[in-house]
């Protein structure tokens, strides 16, 4: 049951990513060829961009942990006994990193949400975004502590990686 879950929210946050990377794309064409066939770019296009780049940044962060798709590089070979130390101490960073983005990204939304921050053309709040980014950046910080401690840990992804 755990894993299903597991599964339907990995699927959800890649659907997200994926679609955010499809908005991302077909606005850009639009404001590009808008501003040099018809000398008339999208005037909120880059506010839209920056929210969907941020977005697809951070949604996909958790399901790059999840998956083991961070960059890997073995620079010493390690005996077998200390691959679960490597890991350990590998969850770890991850966990600690992400917790640090989220607490910044919280405290910016809480000062943004007090300023009464938005986007200029859109109006669009700045604290939801921020608000957005710390959840994902605390999500991806959960999915690195549980794999520290050997949680979630898939037999095929850390036999793809060396341990």
């Amino acid at each position: 049951m755990a894993r299903a879950r597991e599964g339907r929210l990995e699927r959800a946050l890649t659907a997200v990513g994926t679609l955010s990377l499809l908005a991302l794309m077909a606005i850009v064409f639009i404001d590009v060829a808008g501003r040099n066939l018809l000398n008339s770019p999208l005037p909120w296009g880059t506010e839209v961009m920056e929210v969907l780049l941020g977005l697809m940044v951070f949604v996909f962060y958790p399901v790059l942990a999840r998956r083991h798709g961070h960059i890997v590089v073995d620079l010493v070979p390690l005996p077998r006994a200390a691959r679960a130390a490597q890991r350990l101490l590998a969850g770890g960073v991850g966990a600690a990193l992400f917790g640090v983005i989220a607490w910044t990204c919280g405290r910016q939304a809480i000062r943004s949400a007090g300023y009464g921050d938005a986007s200029a053309i859109l109006g669009i709040p700045t604290a939801w975004v921020l608000w957005g980014m710390a959840a994902l950046a605390g999500l991806s910080a959960l999915v690195f502590l549980a794999q520290a401690f050997g949680a979630w840990r898939d037999d095929a992804a850390c036999a793809d990686h060396g341990a």
